[in-house]
């Protein structure tokens, strides 16, 4: 049944993160290499993807008061001592452990090298210690696939890049997910299970903290609060949208700008998990739609983003967070509305046929305007579409259905924009394009 590969996806794709998660592959990649060796860190190389390297230059690390960059990331994940280590890999950071991290950055003991024969998500961390024992580790394709696991050279664990357990399933499961009809999703939403409602309808509870939080001015632009003063002088209107506006742009910056509290994420994005669960929570309100309704709208939502990240890759030169957790907030908008299947689909093609094609240049403090376009255009093309809009399929790379439509939008982005990419880096970099050494 369609809607119980939806539950096995969700239950994988949805989940708690502290950190963008780019830089977190990173610290989680350096801590199981670390695990691999016996004496003091000495040296760290990495060797990155365009997507993981552009995507973890500028954003701030939770518990380092704002601070940036990848070999900071990197001599963290070495100092953790989580017993587990995952996507919270650095929750309760200690000055001590801070310090260290530090100490080794400034040593200058880490190279960064640009891998730039792999597309999406890559990471090829290798630690080296004081008595020549040296640990590897490789994540590849979603944010906690380990595939490769190497000690002093001998393999310790290996998967292909699909991986079978852990999130390596993931990848397995969104494409099951991609392969099913929606149409019995959507027309079985209702019996989705008490379990995966309540964990969802929590993923709003953490995410409303973040949010207030950047309403405290925990962020860098407080462009949620500049929102707020807008709307309260007159020069926006109090609506559903504004103010959905305003809190997801507000938990945004506040995220990016290093907040020390998790989100729940989102097909591996905690930026995708906010535009999801924030405007919809808005909405939600704003209809009078009780927690039953919210969290089918809510399933809706990230079973498109998890559909459209199998096809677009889990990084890509697409920015994910409009385009892809904007469509599925799109489709769940839609259906608080009291749209129907076909009516989501309309909104899909409406929202497909505006903002398909806006660019990902690295997670960023900026990325909060640009989800500020997702919600308006999310919210924009739902509404629309309950009214009647209709844009022709004939237009442009719109499909005939649901699934084409998030087919055609995977194709622009890879292969179609994977030459985008490397343009987007060299620009981000500041110099011509090597694949050299780019620390």
């Amino acid at each position: 049944m369609s809607l119980a590969q939806l539950e096995k996806t969700l239950r994988l794709d949805i989940k708690a993160a502290l950190g963008c998660t780019e830089p977190i592959t990173i610290a989680l990649a350096t801590c199981k290499a670390r695990r691999m060796t016996s004496s003091e860190v000495a040296r760290i190389t990495l060797r990155l993807s365009t997507n993981l390297l552009k995507n973890a230059m500028e954003v701030g690390i939770p518990g380092t008061g704002g601070q940036r960059g990848i070999p900071l990331a990197a001599a963290l994940g070495c100092y953790s001592e989580a017993q587990e280590p995952g996507l919270t890999l650095l929750e309760n950071m200690s000055e001590a452990w801070l310090d260290r991290a530090r100490q080794f950055v400034d040593r200058d003991l880490i190279t960064i090298d640009l891998a730039s024969e792999k597309h999406g998500l890559f990471v090829d961390a290798l630690v080296e210690d004081d008595k020549g024992g040296i640990g590897r580790c490789i994540i590849s394709g979603s944010h906690e696939n380990c595939i490769l696991l190497e000690k002093n050279g001998r393999t310790v664990f290996s998967s292909d890049v699909s991986g079978e357990s852990g999130s390596g399933e993931l990848l397995q499961q969104r494409q099951a997910l991609a392969s099913v009809s929606f149409a019995e999703i959507w027309n079985n939403i209702g019996q989705l299970s008490e379990e995966l409602r309540q964990h969802m309808l929590n993923g709003i509870d953490m995410n409303l903290r973040v949010a207030q939080a950047g309403l405290a001015k925990d962020g860098f632009l407080h462009i949620g609060n500049i929102y707020n003063n807008l709307i309260n002088e007159g020069w926006l209107g109090n609506d559903v949208v504004n103010r959905a506006k305003a809190l997801t742009s507000a938990a945004v910056d506040a995220r990016m700008s290093g907040c020390n509290l998790p989100v729940m994420t989102s097909a591996g994005s905690g930026n995708q998990g906010l535009t999801i669960s924030l405007p919809l929570h808005v909405l939600a309100e704003h209809v009078k739609a009780d927690r039953r309704r919210l969290s089918e709208a809510l399933a809706i939502s990230h079973g498109i983003t998890s559909i459209l990240k199998y096809h677009s890759g889990t990084l890509s030169a697409m920015c994910g967070c409009v385009v892809c957790s904007g469509t599925g907030l799109t489709a769940g908008a839609t259906y608080l509305l009291g749209g129907d299947l076909e009516t989501a689909t309309a909104a899909v093609n409406n929202m497909v046929g505006s903002i398909t094609g806006i660019i990902c240049d690295g997670a960023k403090v900026g990325c909060s305007i640009k989800l500020v376009c997702a919600v308006d255009s999310a919210f924009q093309a739902a509404m629309m579409a309950v009214r009647g809009l209709r844009l022709p399929t004939t237009n442009g790379v719109l499909g005939e259905n649901l699934e084409s439509s998030l087919a055609n939008i995977g194709l622009i982005a890879a292969p179609g924009m994977i030459e985008t990419d490397d343009q987007i880096l060299s620009i981000m970099l500041g110099k011509p394009l090597k694949t050299g050494h780019v620390s």
